[in-house]
């Protein structure tokens, strides 16, 4: 029987303690999914560094060392690997739907703003030319040799990022895996339809934060126009603003 896990992988940074939001990502992620994770620190290649917005539009340089998501294929043990960001907190088994799938790789192609507030229709394409953009976050893949060729190009395509910068028309700084895993994925799938997840990533902005957590759902605040406002969620999370989230981690 194959086996089958999550894995997870971090590197260090100035600003942020991914080794506890990969703790608490690997604790959930068993919980719901009923699989075994693995986490994994990986060395990276390069200091990444991007700025982002928070609550109130103030503006951080975080160190985001996020560069080695392509070396997952050989790092996982599993024969069907679920590859997480650390600040992808599952609290469904939705994700386990996929195991034993007929796709050797998937990824989310849309990511849904759970505020209603649609702040990730920009990046519904990866350039002004409309290159379709793929997320990294979330990964699904099989020990395969097709799987195995996505990664071995996403890899490509970091080592001659300025290049891939250049051709499609984006930014050289920061890496991005998203970028790099889309060039890849449609290379490998040759510029067709690949196949994606067949549910959005739901996602909370860096400008909006997580408030508290009880009894399965979420309290999240969020700003539209020039007012605050409040809900409540429940279900799967893409927390970007990762400050809020480690202060209410010991809560989930």
């Amino acid at each position: 029987m194959p086996s089958k896990g999550v894995l997870i992988l971090y590197s260090n940074s100035a600003q942020l303690d991914y080794y506890k939001l990969s703790k608490l990502c690997s604790r959930l992620a068993e919980q719901y999914l009923n699989v075994p994770c693995t986490i994994q620190y990986i060395e990276p290649e390069q200091t990444n560094f991007r700025t982002f917005r928070y609550p109130e539009n103030k503006l951080e340089k975080t160190e985001w060392n996020n560069i080695g998501r392509f070396s997952a294929y050989d790092l996982s043990p599993y024969d069907e690997t679920i590859l997480l960001d650390s600040d992808y907190i599952v609290q469904s088994n939705t994700l386990a739907n996929y195991f034993g799938c007929d796709h050797d790789f998937l990824c989310h192609n849309k990511s849904w703003d759970v505020t209603g507030n649609n702040v990730f229709r920009h990046d519904q394409y990866m350039t002004q030319n409309k290159f379709d953009m793929r997320w990294a976050t979330v990964i699904y893949f099989k020990k395969t040799e097709k799987a195995k060729q996505i990664f071995k190009t996403w890899r490509s395509v970091y080592e001659h990022y300025d290049y891939y910068s250049k051709l499609f028309g984006f930014r050289r700084t920061p890496f991005r895996n998203d970028f790099a895993m889309s060039i890849a994925h449609q290379i490998c799938n040759g510029y067709k339809n690949s196949y994606t997840f067949n549910h959005d990533l739901p996602a909370l902005s860096s400008s909006d934060s997580v408030l508290n957590y009880n009894k399965g759902k979420w309290l999240l605040k969020y700003q539209y126009k020039n007012t605050h406002n409040v809900m409540r969620y429940k279900g799967d999370l893409h927390v970007m603003n990762k400050h809020s989230l480690l202060e209410i981690a010991d809560k989930l």
